[in-house]
Order: C-alpha cells, then sequence, then structure tokens
C-alpha cells in the first residue's frame, strides 16, 4: 500500500524518493489537485479523502460513482454499487499508471497531460457505466457532473453539440476558461499554506467564470443548459475513520 502525504490524503506516493524525485512528484500532485478542483470543489476534496473514495480516480464519472452520497442519488443497487467501485478503481489505476509519464513533463505541458487523461477516464467510465446503469441513473449522474464541472464543462463536445454553440462562442468561451484555468493554477499554489482560504476563494472565482462564460449563451441555450444541469445536488462527505478528513 503506497504511503500518504499529511496533506495530500488520498494519494498513492512512490516510497523511498530522493529529494529531486519528491520536488517532481510534489509538482504532479499540484496537478492533481487543480484538475479535480477544475472538476469541482466536491470532488477535490473526496481526492483528499472523503466520501470513500481514494485518489483522484480521473476527477470526474469514476470519483462521482465512488461517493456513497451519489449513490444514495442515483438509487443504486448492491451490485450496481459493486460495479461502480470497479469503475472508479480502474480509474485511479489510470493515473497511477501515467505517473511516471507526468513526472517528466512542466508546467503548462504537465496540466495538458492531466487533462488528456481525464478526458480519457471519463470516456472510459461512461462506456462502463452504460452496461449497468438505467437511461434514468446515466441521465441523472450526467446532470451531477455538469454541475461539479461549472465553466469546465462546455469545454465538453456533448455539451457544445447539445448547445449548439457557434465556433465564435466556443472561442470566446475557450479564452474565458483558459483565462481561468490560468488563474486556478495561481490560486491552488496557495492551497497547504491556506487550505480554507484557498478553496473559499476558488469557489467564488468557479461562479464568476461560469457568470461570463453564461454571457456568452443566448436565451434558449441558457435555458438548455439550466435542464442538463438538473435539479441542483450537494454531494456529502464522509470522514475517514479515526476523525482524519
Amino acid at each position: 500500500m503506497g504511503a500518504e502525504t499529511s496533506r495530500g490524503r488520498g494519494i498513492d506516493l512512490l516510497p523511498a524518493v530522493g529529494f529531486d524525485a519528491m520536488r517532481t512528484l510534489s509538482k504532479t500532485i499540484v496537478a492533481l489537485g487543480l484538475v479535480a478542483l477544475m472538476a469541482g470543489p466536491a470532488l477535490a476534496q473526496q481526492g483528499r479523502g472523503g466520501g470513500g473514495g481514494r485518489g483522484f480516480g480521473g476527477g470526474g464519472i469514476g470519483m462521482l460513482l465512488s461517493n456513497a452520497s451519489v449513490q444514495q442519488e442515483l438509487k443504486l443497487d448492491a451490485t450496481q454499487i459493486e460495479k461502480a467501485k470497479e469503475v472508479a478503481e480502474k480509474a485511479r489505476e489510470k493515473f497511477t499508471a501515467s505517473r511516471e509519464s507526468l513526472q517528466s513533463l512542466q508546467g503548462e505541458e504537465r496540466f495538458k497531460k492531466m487533462a488528456e487523461l481525464n478526458k480519457e477516464a471519463n470516456e472510459e467510465a461512461n462506456k462502463a457505466v452504460a452496461a449497468f446503469l438505467s437511461r434514468d441513473q446515466v441521465h441523472r449522474l450526467h446532470q451531477i457532473q455538469h454541475q461539479q464541472q461549472g465553466a469546465q464543462a462546455f469545454t465538453d463536445e456533448h455539451v457544445q453539440s447539445r448547445l449548439k454553440l457557434t465556433d465564435a462562442q466556443k472561442s470566446d468561451i475557450d479564452s474565458i476558461v483558459q483565462a481561468s484555468n490560468t488563474e486556478m493554477r495561481s490560486h491552488f499554489q496557495n492551497m497547504q499554506s491556506d487550505p480554507e482560504g484557498t478553496r473559499a476563494k476558488i469557489a467564488e472565482h468557479r461562479k464568476e467564470t461560469l457568470a461570463k462564460v453564461e454571457s456568452k449563451l443566448t436565451g434558449e441555450q441558457r435555458a438548455a443548459y439550466k435542464e442538463m444541469l438538473g435539479a441542483p445536488f450537494e454531494i456529502k462527505h464522509e470522514g475517514r475513520p479515526g476523525g482524519g478528513r
């Protein structure tokens, strides 16, 4: 079983590494945490050890399915819960297997690679869940996912197609999201020194970014997006045994 950092619970670390390797690994963890935060603060919190999931699990469908409150919302039976855990574990393993390649990358290149891995993990998870979830369950799962994604959802080809975004809108939204990602990386540097304050700033930043994106939509597109979100849902997390979080 991999070791854990005192602040980055849930991420298996390589044992007995030297200083340089540890410094590189620390940068990789920052990238992992940022991708999770972009996917949604609740997912990032789960990645730190809450909610019954281990690791960042792809920061999307896999992580959502490992959360007990999401499982309850979807009304999963015992068999579906076991299959959901398998999907989440495969997503986590995909990231773990890619750890070495991430350590050789720097800055924006590393971040882009993490985003690619996240996209691949979600695509694989979407195919897997279709085999054991009903259409209604899949639909609700995607609604919850879009709520967690915030403005990042508009970079999803499925969302772009559903809302019938024009090339001009895609370009404007991409610029907004890219600028947001740059600022998010800046915020995330303060996560270890001020976790609560940083999460609050990131949550506010996400709201502002989403508002900017929505301002680029037509009234019809905003109505369609609201329908894609469905009823608001707040993800809940259980503490670790012994009071850890």
